[in-house]
């Protein structure tokens, strides 16, 4: 629920709104203030009397959001996000690339692809420890303490804000402790809800992945057990946590020539429904270093806020999806044609299409 406040109000009036649906309903408050002074109402919001809230004084008018992924929803956060890890910008009009290794196997191999990355132009380095394969028979990382000791080191060789995938629950104080800046959430885990919503009691940025079945709905949900606050009782057990990143991979689906069916219209739909930075992931989505060129460049002309794919520093000999991994030339050519697509387009509205001329180079 939200509850516009009329232009002019006081912040007395104001303030005596919240302390009401707070006495009342126990429910939480959060004010986001632009031209006009909006209150988003937290938690089970159908217990609250809108015909008694809409008489306070400064009240315009109360209205219910539908939706179900509330706290992701556009309609309860108007503007975008955006999220600052280590000096680097992530959502509104910022184009920001993640890149790096699929996963840790040596410290050589991880140095190396990090060193690539980083002359490539990312802004936030890979370091994945853990990996949730599909065959128990297939590489799985490195021990954990080891693999940690890595990624710190990639992150202390290049100087760029690591991210890192969290699989076990009881492993998140690890990952805090060694310096992960942003912690991913893998499509496998992305329903997961015990670990969505222990992620919601740290401010962390997380990256969400989209789920191998998940339809646009299930996708902004899960971000909403992030950042709601709520426990199983849809009791407020705190803040919640509003670093969400969402980033699109794809489906199932009955073509077998590309890994994953990925829509690239989801991308100006999502930046539609949702406030939250968006990137997009061209290399799980086609599973294929030849695509994953051209895919990347379709994302980013599609309104994405960034995108995440694949560095290896010798693809032909990795233990981990070296099928889609490109090398360093290959990886420095897609984010500086990235980042132009992205320049050229600046203007071009998500919601209508409308276009600014540019001038051709």
């Amino acid at each position: 629920m939200i509850i516009h406040m009329a232009p002019g109000a006081t912040p007395d009036e104001t303030q005596r709104v919240i302390d009401r649906i707070m006495r009342d309903y126990a429910l939480r408050c959060e004010t986001i203030v632009s031209d006009t002074t909006v209150i988003g109402v937290k938690g089970v919001t159908s217990i609250v009397d809108e015909a008694r809230i809409s008489e306070l004084p400064g009240v315009d008018r109360v209205i219910r959001i539908t939706v179900k992924y509330k706290d992701a929803s556009r309609a309860f956060h108007g503007e975008d996000t955006i999220i600052n890890v280590g000096g680097v910008p992530i959502g509104g009009q910022h184009l920001t690339i993640f890149g790096g290794p699929c996963a840790i196997e040596t410290e050589a191999q991880a140095l190396a692809s990090a060193r690539l990355a980083k002359d490539a132009g990312v802004d936030i380095l890979r370091a994945f420890v853990d990996k949730s394969r599909t065959s128990p028979y297939d590489y799985r990382g490195l021990a954990l303490d080891r693999g940690l000791e890595i990624a710190r080191a990639m992150k202390d060789e290049t100087g760029l804000p690591i991210v890192s995938e969290l699989i076990d629950l009881r492993h998140l104080d690890a990952f805090l402790s060694a310096g992960v800046d942003i912690i991913q959430i893998g499509a496998r885990s992305a329903q997961y809800s015990p670990l969505l919503e222990e992620l919601s009691r740290i401010d962390v940025p997380v990256v969400l992945k989209h789920g191998f079945g998940n339809d646009m709905s299930e996708w902004l949900c899960a971000a909403a057990y992030i950042m709601s606050g709520l426990d199983r009782e849809g009791r407020t057990v705190g803040r919640g946590n509003k670093n969400v990143i969402l980033c699109y991979r794809g489906i199932k689906s009955f073509e077998s020539e590309t890994r994953f069916a990925a829509d690239v219209s989801m991308i100006p739909l999502v930046r539609q429904r949702s406030h939250l930075p968006l990137l997009a992931d061209p290399s799980h989505s086609s599973g294929d270093k030849k695509l994953v060129e051209r895919v990347t460049y379709g994302f980013v002309a599609a309104g994405a806020n960034g995108v995440e794919f694949d560095i290896h520093s010798n693809p032909a000999e990795a233990l981990c999806d070296g099928k889609q991994a490109v090398g360093g030339g290959e990886a420095g050519r897609i984010v500086r044609f990235a980042r132009e697509i992205h320049s050229m387009l600046t203007g071009v509205g998500y919601e209508t299409g409308t276009a600014f001329p540019v001038a051709a180079k």
